[in-house]
């Protein structure tokens, strides 16, 4: 028996419920022996350095659509969710809310540190959960992973182990990205790039041999110039040719250094004499590595950028890069090396952790080869082993992946997988083991120094969707749900993250780690600004369900802008989402309303017999389109096209065409079995619809779905629909656009007439094809009734006075209504009509002006804009008086 269900949609006691029932039910746990083909997805693992965003939501509404629609079609389903310790990102975000609190992290004992650390873990894990738990995600908590547990920490050494022993991690001296604030070396994908004002000094290095003059040298860091070895000039500068050979004193010092040639100088740059400075940055140190006759001097800047060191004349020693630049420019200018200074705007590079102007250093690092790992995975995206969504993006991945660098995985910080390597201090041998060593094997040594460092947190992350499941260990997990199918993330950690999981796939099982990866755009304010906390313009996500519920979000993150593209979010948005559901939920309160008690669940179609009404065989029709469009849709991960395509029908076909027309059939006004027939077809459209637009808004689908007559224990779990299940009746969809066609025109001609809301004037039709003539005579009932006349007669020619805007010619037939031409009062309530209409149309083509628009909207809505541009304008045409009637569009 179908239950009552309140006037309004409340989502915060209903979502709560059904997420209550869902997990007491373990419907989302992945069976361990699956029966059919697996389907899974591994959640990209938040950072325990805040909580979810918006963002966030995007991509686990995206995944939870696929999870549930592959669980609904009889897949076995695996959602794997998970936590990143986010290693140094976390260490940086413990540091700033310490620093609040007036405590220095560098000066807190490790063990503090880490206790620190683990408490915002706990804080950040558990609000974490709490806003996935709220937006009805249906993982399986079963197999929640974290990336610093024991079974991470055993694969985290175990691949670097196997990677050390095959050659392709090593520890070398190379010039590294390092953060002073941080005191960390970080990766080149931990760097951004900003264009700053600085000054360029051109400082003469006089001749060695005290002659006059000198080679001129232009730089933006005066405060290096203790670590030069060299000044440097192109082969090909004739400006130079003479200096090549000769001896330079450094200013300043009692150093010589020569002058050299080297190809990569730019000529260009200044005087085109180039301080080379190997121990501070990365083109001086390949300089130096082609020319091995000169020395590389140790760092003349510390950890913390201070200048120090030998080198260093006493008097700046131990001020920092900004006030040392400062003493030494001044110095130089009082010894007379100045010739000029000019600004200068150049890239500074910049630590995404901390905001400090990256120290190109010298420094002793671990690295992985990852040129060497790249050669299966470009392969496979090449093929087509691994698609990319959209497709636009292959482009840039292999851009990428040609200009592939070894990786930095050693970081200096507290907080990570520490580096499972020993030394021994006897013979001084490198071991590499997973467990740490006993004996050392070259001199049966016992005793061990462990290297310092810890591990960059990808290195843990390029493991997930295999080490999550067990690996190394052969488990049932890996052997029935890895490979995963679909990874969904954003594009900004394509090379972070997707690409070396894909190098660690293949490396370490052999495999591809999915056979998809789907991008996400940006969220963006009203202004296009990207979302983010740092702005302030980026909502907390729990609000946002609390004030509309999780559904009218999920459902505003898919709808309307493209969930691939960057494109706005805002409060309209949202409430857009509110709206839908709201449609669906009055939708649904009719429909039971005309259900009686002890009526069966629609299990098929109704069988309609010869005489059925059209908005009967057409509903179906329509619905078995729109499923297989839908289908399709989710097919090609084209998500808001799906979404568009459950709004448009819903909205529009179910509710405002199929229940108008099939209204009085639902009160018994054309008899008994023409309202069984009516109640049987919408009953069936809607739990189908219900169904197909569970996995985008569950709560509510769930909802009234219990309210309905239905079989089985829960929509989560229902069977997917198959377009089949409808017939296929195209003759009905013609007649019905011809129907519409006649029902929206007679609309058109009252309001741009001025007729009044309570009056049904009477018309006159003249069909222009036999097909229409014959449509529009049987269902003359439901034309006049929906087109709001009192009745249409056989055309006539007008008489004397008639109002010539109420006469439109569509491509099926000719209308008129039968009025006098408009009265003051009527001519001030089109006056008012125009107006209205004139706004919509300047708005709509606004919104067609903007090629945002255009190119991130799906083609049936901006086709269905340029409708509308077309349709607006030939009401106000008519409403002016136009001489000739136009041809209207066809919805």
């Amino acid at each position: 028996m179908p239950k009552e269900i309140p006037p309004r949609f409340d989502p915060a006691e209903v979502e709560a419920r059904w997420q209550r029932a869902w997990a007491e039910a373990g419907y989302f746990r992945a069976p361990a022996d699956p029966k059919g083909a697996a389907f899974t997805i591994v959640l990209p693992p938040p950072n325990v350095t805040g909580v979810l965003t918006l963002g966030h939501m995007l991509g686990d509404t995206v995944q939870d659509v696929l999870a549930r629609w592959h669980r609904m079609r009889g897949d076995a389903v695996l959602w794997l969710p998970g936590l990143d310790h986010a290693g140094l990102a976390t260490q940086v975000a413990v540091r700033r809310h310490l620093a609040k609190e007036r405590i220095r992290l560098e000066e807190l004992p490790r063990v503090e540190v880490l206790s620190a650390i683990g408490r915002w873990k706990e804080e950040r894990e558990a609000t974490i959960r709490a806003q996935t738990e709220a937006g009805g995600f249906s993982v399986d908590w079963s197999r929640y992973r974290y990336t610093m547990d024991e079974a991470s920490v055993r694969a985290t050494r175990e691949a670097f182990v196997r990677l050390f022993d095959a050659g392709l991690i090593y520890r070398g001296e190379r010039i590294v990205n390092w953060d002073p604030r941080l005191r960390t070396a970080i990766s080149n994908l931990e760097v951004v790039h900003r264009e700053e004002e600085a000054t360029l000094l051109y400082l003469e290095y006089p001749w060695a041999d005290g002659s006059p003059g000198g080679i001129v040298v232009a730089t933006v860091r005066p405060e290096t110039i203790f670590g030069d070895v060299a000044v440097a000039v192109h082969p090909d500068d004739e400006r130079h040719r003479a200096a090549l050979g000769r001896t330079v004193r450094v200013p300043l010092t009692d150093r010589v250094v020569p002058v050299i040639a080297d190809a990569a100088i730019d000529r260009a740059f200044g005087n085109g004499a180039l301080k080379v400075t190997p121990a501070h940055d990365v083109l001086d140190h390949e300089i130096a590595v082609r020319h091995p006759e000169l020395p590389v001097p140790p760092s003349i800047l510390d950890e913390e950028a201070r200048l120090a060191g030998d080198l260093v004349p006493a008097a700046f020693r131990g001020l920092d890069r900004e006030k040392g630049r400062a003493a030494v420019t001044d110095a130089l200018e009082s010894a007379g090396f100045v010739r000029r200074k000019e600004a200068y705007r150049h890239s500074v590079a910049r630590s995404e952790r901390s905001d400090d102007v990256i120290e190109p250093r010298l420094s002793t690092q671990w690295f992985v080869r990852l040129p060497d790992l790249a050669p299966p995975v470009v392969e496979a995206v090449r093929s087509g082993a691994i698609r990319l969504h959209p497709d636009r993006w292959e482009r840039t991945f292999f851009r990428w992946m040609e200009g592939l660098e070894d990786w930095c995985i050693s970081r200096q910080v507290v907080w990570g997988h520490p580096i499972p390597v020993h030394y021994c201090e006897s013979c001084g041998a490198t071991i590499a083991s997973v467990d740490a060593p006993q004996t050392c094997p070259k001199c049966h040594g016992a005793r061990f120094r462990p290297d310092p460092d810890v591990l960059d947190t990808w290195f843990t992350s390029w493991m997930w969707p295999f080490a999550t499941m067990g690996w190394p260990e052969r488990t049932g997990d890996l052997a029935r749900y890895y490979p995963t199918s679909v990874l969904v993330t954003g594009r900004d950690i394509m090379f972070f993250w997707v690409a070396r999981m894909m190098m660690a796939g293949f490396r370490f099982t052999g495999e591809r780690p999915f056979s998809h990866v789907f991008f996400t755009g940006m969220l963006r304010d009203d202004t296009g600004r990207k979302m983010s906390k740092h702005l302030g313009n980026s909502p907390e996500p729990l609000d946002l369900i609390r004030e509309r519920g999780a559904d009218a979000l999920r459902f505003a993150l898919l709808y309307p802008n493209p969930v691939d593209q960057d494109g706005p979010f805002t409060a309209a948005t949202l409430e857009g989402g509110r709206n839908f559901l709201t449609k669906l939920w009055n939708l649904g309160r009719l429909l039971l309303s005309h259900v009686p008690e002890g009526a069966a669940a629609p299990a098929v179609a109704p069988a309609l017999r010869e005489g059925s009404a059209l908005e009967s065989r057409w509903i179906l029709a329509r619905w078995r389109e729109t499923t297989r469009a839908l289908d399709a849709a989710l097919e090609s991960f084209e998500f808001t096209q799906a979404a568009t395509l459950l709004l448009q029908f819903v909205w529009h076909d179910l509710a405002d065409r199929y229940v108008e027309m099939a209204k009085d059939a639902l009160k018994g006004e054309r008899g008994e079995r023409a309202r069984t027939e009516a109640r049987e077809v919408l009953l069936f459209v809607f739990e189908r619809t219900l169904r197909e637009l569970h996995p985008f808004v569950p709560h509510v689908t769930e909802e009234l779905w219990h309210a309905l007559p239905h079989e089985g224990e829960a929509l989560a779990v229902a069977r997917w629909p198959s377009p089949a299940e409808a017939p296929d009746d195209p003759v009905a969809l013609a007649q019905m656009e011809i129907l519409w066609d006649g029902i929206r025109t007679l609309r058109n001609l009252r309001a741009e007439s001025g007729v009044p809301a309570t009056e049904l004037p009477a018309g006159t039709i003249r069909a222009t094809l036999a097909e229409s003539e014959a449509i529009l005579g049987d269902q003359a009932a439901l034309l006049t009734r929906l087109g709001r006349v009192a009745r249409l007669d056989p055309w006539s020619e007008p008489s004397p006075g008639w109002d010539p805007r109420a006469r439109a010619v569509t491509p099926y037939a000719e209308y008129r209504l039968v009025i006098e031409a408009a009265s003051p009062e009527a001519a001030e309530g089109l006056a008012r009509e125009r107006e209205k209409l004139s706004g919509i149309l300047e708005r709509t083509r606004h919104r067609l002006a903007d090629e945002g628009f255009r190119s991130r909207a799906p083609a049936q809505v901006v086709a269905e804009a340029e409708e509308k541009v077309r349709e607006l304008t030939e009401r106000i045409r008519r409403i002016d008086g136009g001489a000739e009637p136009a041809t209207s569009g066809v919805p």
